[in-house]
């Protein structure tokens, strides 16, 4: 029976009647660890047998360990409980008088069957979305065209996603005997609809017909009506410039879909920029008209191709890393102008990378 002296000391510690109105459940263990009292709530949920002083359902369940720890140390323990299938959250509390002395423990049940299942499924859907993610990213880079020699041209490229995804692309594939498409795009943001979009133009561009592969102009139309009949948000645009070289005549056709920085092409270590008109395709613009130009190319020529986040990296002070930087690296060096490239921009930017950094170089051979 429990002492009632022990019972008169918590009474005049506690207030049960508030306790009796709390919607979580409540218990009162004595020194002894004895149930003094039970809550309204607790009784309606577990049952309560009042000759007995303890609950119907789940007493078994309770960890008596954490109890006594509460009582002789005196701290605030929070743990879980399973409880008739149910989880509760539970705060163990000494009661303790004005002498400092420990009379007892109060046990708050908090019900968080709801919120676990809901962070349960949380994770479950961010695992997925994690497996899902990676698997996107992998792809991208699976359907990268392949480092080395496609007829005379040599490929060579560096693919640096600023998160897992990237709206980055760019291509390098035969065409027929006498043609080879090369491009490099640039899609706005860098999730998951971004990387959508970058497969959307590997897609199409490899599946329209040879006649509008072998014209730039024409590409980025046929590209730009396709997309645009997409009906995706204002928002959702990507850059894109577009060119062929011709094995017989060496010379390069391109077109430009408002991709910046504009490609280079370098000879003895002297560049041009390949400038030609149009917009991004976008259905901002439904109907752009893109310009097409024509420029010469001899063997040890090569073209390069990035996006902005090369340029326009920055480091501490906010600085970016400019154009300038990359026209001095190319009139510095003959060859591994990429390598050349990274390490710079490495040692320029020291803080983490925000933006896709792609660059494409095709050599002339």
């Amino acid at each position: 029976m429990v002492n009632k002296m022990e019972r008169e000391k918590i009474d005049e510690n506690i207030d049960f009647q508030v306790l009796n109105a709390i919607a979580d459940l409540v218990r009162v263990l004595d020194y002894n660890e004895k149930v003094v009292f039970v809550n309204k709530a607790m009784e309606d949920l577990l049952g309560y047998d009042p000759e007995k002083k303890v609950c119907i359902l789940g007493e078994d369940l309770f960890d008596p360990e954490i109890t006594k720890r509460a009582l002789v140390s005196g701290e605030v323990i929070q743990r879980e409980e399973n409880i008739g299938g149910m989880v509760f959250s539970v705060k163990c509390s000494p009661i303790i008088n004005k002498k400092g002395e420990i009379l007892g423990v109060v046990e708050v049940f908090r019900n968080v069957t709801m919120a676990r299942k809901l962070q349960k499924e949380l994770i479950d859907k961010n695992r997925f979305m994690t497996n899902e993610t990676n698997a996107a990213s992998l792809i991208q880079r699976k359907v990268l065209p392949d480092k080395g020699f496609i007829k005379n041209l040599k490929v060579n490229y560096l693919y640096k996603p600023s998160t897992i995804l990237s709206g980055d692309m760019f291509d390098v594939f035969q065409i027929d005997d006498d043609h080879i498409g090369m491009y490099i795009a640039d899609s706005v943001g860098h999730g998951f609809a971004a990387s959508m979009v970058t497969m959307f133009i590997k897609s199409m561009v490899r599946t329209l017909d040879k006649t509008s592969q072998r014209s730039p102009r024409e590409t980025l139309t046929e590209l730009c009506e396709r997309f645009t009949g997409l009906k995706l948000e204002i928002e959702n645009y990507f850059t894109c410039f577009y060119g062929v070289y011709n094995l017989k005549k060496k010379t390069f056709t391109f077109s430009n879909a408002g991709h910046l920085p504009l490609p280079l092409m370098v000879r003895n270590r002297e560049s041009m920029s390949l400038e030609s008109r149009g917009y991004p395709i976008s259905r901002f613009f439904a109907k752009p008209d893109y310009e097409e130009k024509e420029i010469k190319l001899h063997t040890g020529d090569y073209l390069l191709f990035m996006t902005d986040g090369v340029e326009e990296a920055r480091n501490a002070k906010k600085e970016v890393f400019g154009h300038e930087k990359i026209l001095d690296i190319i009139s510095e060096y003959n060859s591994d102008i990429l390598e050349y490239i990274n390490k710079e921009l490495e040692e320029f930017t020291d803080s983490p990378q925000v933006d896709d950094i792609s660059m494409l170089i095709v050599s002339v051979w």
